[in-house]
Formats: C-alpha cells, structure tokens, sequence
C-alpha cells in the first residue's frame, strides 16, 4: 500500500516560494558539477520507506494548509559529519498543486494514508 509524508515548508510563503527554491538549489548544483537533483534532509529516518517508495510522495504544508505534493523518489540514510543520523528525502523536482486542506503545525514530518 502506498503511504505518504507530511512536512511543513518553512520559509515558503506560497507554492511558487518553494519552486524558487527548488530552481535555486539545482543550479547551484550544476554550478558545482553535481547532479541537480532535489533533497530535503530530514533527521529522522522512515521506517516504512518500501511502502513510501510505492509512489508515495512529500505533501507539504504551506501556510497552514497541504499546498502541493511532491514524489518521493529515494530514501538514504547517512551520518553527519557530527555524527548524527540524518535522511536524504530525494524528490521529484515537479510540484503538484493539491487542492488546499488546513493542518496544524507539528514538528517533523508524519505519514499520510
């Protein structure tokens, strides 16, 4: 069964926000020779991650309400250089729109059925 995430979006004030700064992020990339696909580093790590790669996707919170989706792509766990466990969340650099539906804010991200 596929399974999502649910992240708010802080800093962005609207959809095109966020689009900005995916655009920002990729050339920045480029500039450095790196391949300029999207992360979002997240600490805690999923542990359904078989199911959220299921064409599970990251719902973002924008303004106190889901705005837009994005599909996960790939999940990978790593260790910092202060050696804490952190995720890489690699998505998709398209945003869907979604029709508006109000959230509170929380802290991290939550699955969404």
């Amino acid at each position: 069964m596929t399974l999502h995430l649910l992240k708010l979006c802080v800093g962005a004030g609207s959809i095109e926000d966020l689009q900005a700064w995916i655009d920002f992020r990729a050339e920045e990339r480029r500039a450095r020779g790196e391949a300029p696909e999207q992360c979002h580093t997240t600490r805690m790590v999923p542990t359904r991650r078989d199911e959220l790669l299921d064409g599970g996707s990251l719902y973002w919170v924008i303004k106190g309400s889901i705005q837009v989706r994005q599909r996960l792509i790939d999940i990978r766990p790593f260790t910092d250089g202060a050696g804490i466990k952190r995720c890489d969340l690699v998505l998709e650099p398209i945003l869907h729109p979604t029709r508006p539906h109000p959230r509170r804010p929380f802290q991290g991200w939550r699955y969404l059925k």
